[in-house]
């Protein structure tokens, strides 16, 4: 049976696909009303009662936004760009107001052990391994190192921690990372405005195809892992695609340009403001000057997130009422896609 309405069920190599490439076909609904569809879902060992993640990059997700994250029901995930103390500040930070729910991020190196155990011992219980190319020997080695880490301090505390690790894009990654120890995986090489992987390398997998094979590979597995949008995700009706085969997604440009992000608001000459975003592996992020994979950008400023976060979670409760779908898991059941044409994409305003 064809993946998506109206594929050629015979095609040798399947068409690979982003969001713009489908609408989600209507069916017959009882739904009366969104109020009573929920939106909650599961990331690791973590309850959300919004699938919204805030993406852990310098100009997103500072204490505040984290913060905001919580009480929305989502979560924030502090980014890796600050030394050890000053991302256990920032962790304190938040949690005075909320709870030691804000998520942490590390990276692959040795110094990053230090940077876990004092995230830790402060009270962070979700980390996020933050690299480029989650599918790679170092990944391996800091999950086996954190799981035997954990089990070593207190053997009760393992299904009190979520780890997520990425980015990915293949089946084959996914089961690795999840072999190795992920709670959740982080899906998304390339699909980000400010990613210039692809430009630069030619490497990446279009979004949505790579979240469809990933989450087919998932439902093999006799204890399959959350799965995480990130990345290439501009509206609301792009969120619920996603969450066709993601647990949850991550947001970085869509919140970029609000209050709640790190970074001062400018006025350009049009007398427009604006506030400044960039990619993970971008210069100004990595503090050099040589070959990166990110770009920095101007994104106009767009008041408080709160009024965002109104929006996709209006949106998706509206999507879900459009397939007969009272929450997350009935709605992968019955969305199924219809792959457009680029005069149906014009049509559509996508």
């Amino acid at each position: 049976m064809p993946l998506i309405y109206g594929m050629n069920i015979n095609q040798t190599t399947p068409e690979a696909y982003t969001y713009s490439d489908v609408l989600i076909k209507p069916r017959f609904s009882e739904q009366l009303h969104r109020s009573p569809i929920t939106l909650s879902t599961t990331i690791g060992n973590h309850h959300l009662p919004f699938p919204v993640i805030s993406a852990n990059m310098k100009d997103v997700t500072g204490p505040k936004m984290a913060t905001l994250m919580s009480i929305e029901g989502g979560l924030g995930i502090l980014h890796r760009f600050k030394d050890v103390q000053g991302a256990v500040d920032d962790f304190k930070e938040t949690s005075k107001y909320n709870g030691p729910r804000a998520g942490v991020s590390l990276g692959v190196q040795e110094e990053d052990k230090y940077r876990f155990e004092e995230l830790y011992d402060a009270g962070a219980r979700i980390f996020c391994i933050d690299v480029a190319h989650g599918h790679h020997l170092l990944t391996m080695n800091m999950l086996h190192w954190i799981n035997n880490e954990i089990l070593r301090w207190d053997r009760g505390a393992r299904n009190k921690v979520t780890l997520i690790a990425g980015n990915v894009a293949t089946p084959e990654a996914y089961e690795d990372l999840v072999e190795w120890g992920a709670d959740a995986v982080k899906v998304g090489i390339g699909p980000s405005p400010v990613c210039r992987t692809r430009y630069n390398t030619g490497v990446g997998v279009p979004q949505l195809y790579a979240l469809q094979t990933i989450h087919q590979a998932s439902m093999s597995m006799k204890t399959p892992k959350s799965i995480i949008a990130d990345g290439g995700l501009s509206s609301p009706g792009d969120i619920a695609k996603a969450l066709k085969y993601a647990d949850a997604v991550m947001l970085g440009s869509m919140l970029a340009g609000t209050t709640e992000t790190p970074g001062n608001v400018y006025r350009n000459e049009e007398r427009e403001f604006y506030k400044v975003y960039g990619g993970s592996s971008s210069g100004e992020n990595k503090g050099e000057n040589r070959f990166v994979e990110g770009a920095i950008k101007m994104v106009k400023f767009q008041g408080k997130a709160k009024y965002i976060f109104k929006e996709i979670r209006e949106g998706l409760q509206s999507t879900f009422s459009y397939v007969g779908a009272g929450n997350p898991q009935e709605f992968k059941n019955n969305c199924e896609f219809v792959h457009i044409s680029a005069g149906a994409r014009g049509e559509s305003r996508i």
